[in-house]
């Protein structure tokens, strides 16, 4: 008689696929939500936002037809896009609304400095411009 050793069984675990575009919809959403504050990088947070947004929307679609396994970081990278989306249309309208109604004083400043022979004039120029922009 034959002894066999016991086999054990072969249990395959379903391993749910990871999304990419979920990460990168939240990757790009807080990044753009960083540039539109920072100010100097609003056009960066622009592109980003809405790439975001068009990411995070369609790792959100994919998500229901395949199962993915991040819906919540595509839905914050959406979130965040759009609040960064937000953010620089506010921002860029207070930017243009602050140069259209200064368009005097900036004209004034710039032919003051192409007047100026010395730091005293541009010294001159600097302060009433500052007193004159608002």
């Amino acid at each position: 008689m034959s002894v066999e050793s016991p086999s054990h069984p072969v249990v395959a675990r379903a391993v749910p696929s990871k999304n990419g575009l979920g990460t990168a919809a939240l990757v790009l959403g807080v990044a753009g939500l960083i540039a539109a504050l920072s100010f100097v990088l609003l056009p960066l947070g622009l592109v980003a936002s809405i790439v975001a947004i068009c990411t995070g929307a369609a790792a959100l679609t994919r998500g229901r037809a395949g199962g993915t396994a991040n819906p919540g970081q595509a839905a914050a990278g959406l979130a965040c896009g759009i609040l960064a989306l937000a953010v620089t249309i506010a921002f860029s309208l207070r930017i243009g609304t602050f140069v259209a109604n200064n368009t005097h004083v900036f004209t004034t400043f710039d032919r003051c400095i192409a007047r100026a022979d010395n730091r005293t004039e541009v010294a001159n120029c600097i302060a009433s411009f500052a007193k004159n922009v608002g």
